[in-house]
């Protein structure tokens, strides 16, 4: 977990197809980075998807202390939430680091592509959130095409992979050590590093010594209907 504390910058994007587990990525790697003493505030860009919005667990990143920035209505009966004003100063002046949950596919990147600019200047970094048992990222080449779909719309470019093999409630340890070669393969593919592999908590130490690089242990904290995280 220091590892990952340690090579991660300033302001941190997760984007992947719906259902990789990107919310959950992203409340985790904040709780993580505030336990490292680094200010945090999670920004909410998801205005597509309605099971797993940030602001279903904004009460837990209150309690670290973390700030939270939702889309407007998000938790609401609303159908289309609108991203707040604040979203454009805090990367322009935030001097924290600011994690950035990104909507499913193209089409919630071209929310993030508003704020391409200011990103550039700020400097970041974007990991792929995948899943390789969700469906249309199954394979290597369906994976890099989400990618490169999110890339266009969003003006922005991968730098990493944030793996989160899982099949919900059923996830094992042979779960995760059959979506190892998936994942080295796709790295490979896209020249990316992995970042970072989401090991629900309870599984991390029963495949911790399996998996190569940095294991971010994974504290479920939202669930979609189909308890794929």
């Amino acid at each position: 977990m220091e590892q990952i504390a340690e090579t991660l910058g300033q302001t941190i994007l997760l984007a992947g197809h719906y259902g990789s587990g990107k919310t959950n990525i992203a409340m985790n790697l904040a709780v993580l980075l505030r336990r490292a003493g680094r200010r945090v505030t999670v920004i909410d860009l998801d205005i597509i998807n309605p099971y797993f919005r940030l602001a279903d667990g904004s009460g837990l990143l209150e309690e670290y202390g973390i700030g939270h920035v939702a889309p407007m209505y998000a938790n609401t009966n609303v159908d289309i939430p609108a991203l707040p004003p604040r979203i454009a100063g805090l990367l322009d002046t935030f001097d924290g680091t600011l994690i950035i949950d990104v909507g499913g596919d193209d089409t919630g990147a071209a929310a993030l592509g508003g704020y391409a600019e200011a990103i550039e200047r700020r400097g970041y970094e974007m990991l792929l959130a995948v899943n390789k048992f969700r469906p249309f990222t199954e394979t290597g080449r369906d994976a890099a095409a989400v990618a490169a779909e999110i890339e266009t719309v969003s003006r922005l470019r991968f730098t990493g992979i944030a793996a989160n093999p899982n099949l919900g409630r059923e996830t094992a340890r042979e779960t995760i050590l059959d979506a190892l070669p998936f994942t080295d393969a796709l790295a490979e593919q896209m020249g990316l590093p992995v970042v970072l592999t989401a090991v629900r908590e309870d599984l991390v130490s029963l495949v911790g010594g399996e998996i190569k690089g940095p294991v971010l242990p994974l504290h479920i904290l939202t669930k979609p209907g189909w308890e794929i995280y």
